[in-house]
């Protein structure tokens, strides 16, 4: 079955449920929470494999056009760990508490000079409130409007970017991850970070190794537009895998809640296609397994697909998918139409 995008969230359900605890019954009757070590330790060597040829690349070549083409290709690096780091927040990929706390740190503040305490945290809010208008992080952007009630809360300035905002909104993606930087470091500030000391030394060493690399190359305008594309490379891929997931499905508030299972699956779509989109997504299109069994690892999502599925046929709720042109179409779609109350005007 499926819901469309614009279809709004059913009354309030939220009352005890069996169905979640059924579902998982059957998943762990599958083996498919089992942890994957050997899986992610691949990912790991791949993904600092690819860091290191761009990095190499970019320090050996004499023609621009190389150069850049290395910053480019240290975005997409950029992003494939960034997936990573996403699963170690979930404790997909190490068990125990040390590696596990090793790995956030790791991945986030020195690979990515993010930190990941900040990052865990907001994605944690996500997941326990998922598309909720005034409790999910996600959806929470001074310019850009998810309902028409986030409109009243919007400053005036705002409201013709929020007019326009489907046009709009691809264009922010590529600063995502200069938001990223700079929203960690306030994070650290705040006093709020755990090992705030731990995240913020692993930050400046992902800093000071990224300006030892630009000063290997051959000048200064070029290091300039190797920033430029690197980082915009990497906004604009991590931003384009998590805007499909939620974007233009059912946005819903306390007066919408419902009980845990049908909460994660209406509010999310998967992003149908082959294998290379489950590598492409770090199998976060399969955005409804993920959201029911966050600490799944992501190479079983796939398999756990059709016993969702059908767990969701038989209970009667709404499961979503479309192809990945679909699921931004659907998405760009659903924020021109909550646009559409300014442009009345």
């Amino acid at each position: 079955m499926t819901v469309t995008a614009t279809r709004p969230a059913p009354p309030s359900t939220r009352v005890p449920s069996n169905d979640y605890r059924d579902l998982k019954r059957r998943v762990q009757e599958a083996g498919l929470f089992q942890p994957r070590p050997g899986y992610y330790v691949f990912k790991s060597v791949v993904a600092i494999a690819t860091v290191a040829l761009a990095a190499w690349i970019a320090v050996v070549a004499t023609s621009a056009i190389v150069i850049l083409a290395s910053a480019a290709l240290l975005g997409f690096a950029s992003t494939q760990i960034a997936l990573l780091g996403h699963d170690v927040g979930h404790k997909q990929g190490y068990r125990g508490k040390r590696l596990n706390l090793f790995g956030r740190y790791f991945w986030g503040s020195l690979m990515l000079g993010i930190s990941h305490s900040w990052w865990n945290d907001k994605h944690n809010q996500h997941h326990a409130t998922p598309n909720h208008v005034d409790k999910d992080p996600d959806i929470q952007f001074p310019f850009i409007a998810f309902a028409e009630s986030q409109i009243r809360q919007r400053n005036r300035i705002f409201l013709p970017i929020i007019k326009f905002q489907a046009f709009i909104f691809a264009f922010l993606f590529p600063l995502q991850a200069v938001n990223m930087r700079v929203t960690s470091a306030r994070y650290l500030a705040s006093g709020q970070a755990r090992h705030a000391g731990l995240q913020a030394a692993g930050m400046v060493a992902h800093f000071v190794a990224y300006a030892l690399l630009l000063t290997q190359l051959p000048s200064v305008p070029l290091a300039i537009g190797f920033v430029l594309v690197h980082q915009g490379v990497f906004g604009l891929y991590n931003s384009s895998v998590f805007a499909s997931n939620h974007k233009g499905m059912p946005v819903i508030d306390d007066n919408h809640r419902m009980d845990f299972f049908r909460e994660q699956v209406i509010t999310s779509r998967n992003v149908t296609g082959p294998v290379f989109v489950d590598f492409w997504y770090g199998g976060l299109n399969y955005q409804i397994e993920h959201h029911l069994f966050p600490t799944m690892p992501r190479n079983n999502l796939r398999r756990v697909k059709p016993i969702v599925e059908e767990f969701c046929r038989e209970r009667g709720v709404p499961y979503h998918e479309a192809n990945l042109f679909a699921s931004y179409v659907e998405g760009f779609s659903y924020l021109h139409r909550v646009g559409a109350v300014l442009r009345a005007r």
